[in-house]
């Protein structure tokens, strides 16, 4: 059986649910296939991964519009300078020693930091295939290097900008972005009718920035709907979220939830952060989504595709987000025509589309190893 090794970082959730996912349809393919699954920053330098998290989460905090010029200005540039140079000399020596340990037959990264690292690598000798899965519906050049041999993307407009950039010798294939099974067996089980009841969905995304005043808002605009609020881990928000509106009929306040796509299966429309998993796993369930104010550079790229597509609006204040919802509730018809364009964007099978390709890649990997032995 193959050994599949799995990369991400916990620097947003989302990369951590890919590859949670990949290890889930692996597993379910084959059981015996063995899958080492880990963040690299978290694994082999702890403090540096706590210091990075909270630098990135600051920075969309506190100068979403400094990242968002970052962003672009590198969107189609390869990865330089001082950056490049601090992450391959930090990481590379413990990385390098840890997979000839593990010796797998495929390495497959969810998150553009360990895609980097291995691609360094095999620039330097490492024998080994590597796959990198986007989890964004933007292809930045902190995903593409030299020495990946196979993009896997969610949208086709991807793969055909991919194929155009120089220096790209690596298979690209639409794959969509893998999310759990429970989401495409949920989605499976729903009515192809649907059944409008008045249920608006938040979900504050890691840092639940905009949530308190989007909730605030549609309150006071008396939307006839109920609102339920997810807020994940962040315990402030739902303390906050509590305190003004914990009595509240129409409102329901949750913490971390392991059921989203229950309450996506009972929700009209989502209101959300247009983080790209989060956006996979509302097209699996045929969610139309509103994307409140989108920080600059991947949300605001991921709420483009989407409103392109027509599965999406994109919100910029609280106001312009509860007059949106209010608007979509009132109108069932467009709601059922964001419906029918997702059918042009959804991958409920990502997941798997995304392990045939690993397996394919660890066969390769296989006899690439079988060569060296007998040579």
């Amino acid at each position: 059986m193959p050994h599949i090794v799995l990369l991400s970082e916990s620097i947003g959730a989302g990369h951590e649910r890919a590859a949670m996912a990949i290890e889930e349809a692996l597993l379910s393919l084959n059981e015996n296939i063995q899958v080492t699954r880990l963040n690299v920053l978290d694994t082999f330098r702890p403090r540096t991964a706590k210091v990075t998290r909270t630098l990135y989460l600051q920075s969309l905090s506190h100068y979403p519009n400094l990242w968002g010029k970052w962003y672009e200005k590198h969107r189609q540039k390869e990865w330089k300078g001082i950056s490049r140079s601090l992450v391959r000399g930090i990481l590379r020596k413990e990385v390098v020693s840890w997979l000839h340990q593990l010796a797998p037959d495929v390495v497959v990264c969810t998150h553009p930091l360990p895609t980097f690292l291995i691609a360094e690598m095999k620039k330097q000798g490492l024998q080994i295939p590597l796959c990198s899965v986007l989890t964004d519906f933007d292809l930045h050049a902190y995903w593409t290097h030299r020495g990946v041999d196979v993009y896997c993307v969610p949208v086709n407009e991807m793969k055909e900008e991919s194929l155009k950039r120089p220096g790209n010798r690596a298979a690209v294939i639409v794959s969509g972005i893998p999310v759990l099974r429970t989401f495409t067996e949920t989605a499976a089980k729903k009515s192809d009718d649907p059944v409008f009841n008045g249920n608006v969905l938040i979900i504050g995304g890691g840092l639940g920035i905009g949530v308190l005043p989007v909730v605030q808002q549609m309150v006071m605009s008396k939307i006839p709907c109920t609102l339920t609020v997810v807020c994940g881990l962040n315990q402030s928000l739902r303390r906050q979220l509590k305190a003004c509106y914990g009595n509240h009929k129409n409102v329901r306040i949750l913490g971390y939830s392991r059921q989203i796509e229950r309450l996506m299966a009972e929700s009209d429309l989502l209101v959300t952060k247009p983080g790209g998993l989060t956006i996979a796993e509302a097209l699996v369930m045929k969610l139309p989504m509103v994307l409140y104010t989108p920080i600059p550079g991947q949300e605001w790229r991921n709420g483009q595709v989407m409103n392109e597509y027509g599965v999406a609006i994109t919100a910029g204040t609280p106001a312009d987000t509860s007059n949106i919802v209010h608007d979509l509730l009132q109108n069932h018809t467009r709601i059922e025509k964001m419906v029918k364009a997702m059918n042009g964007i959804r991958r409920p099978y990502a997941s798997i589309e995304v392990v045939e390709t690993i397996m394919d890649l660890a066969t390769q990997g296989q006899r690439k190893r079988m060569y060296v032995m007998m040579s």
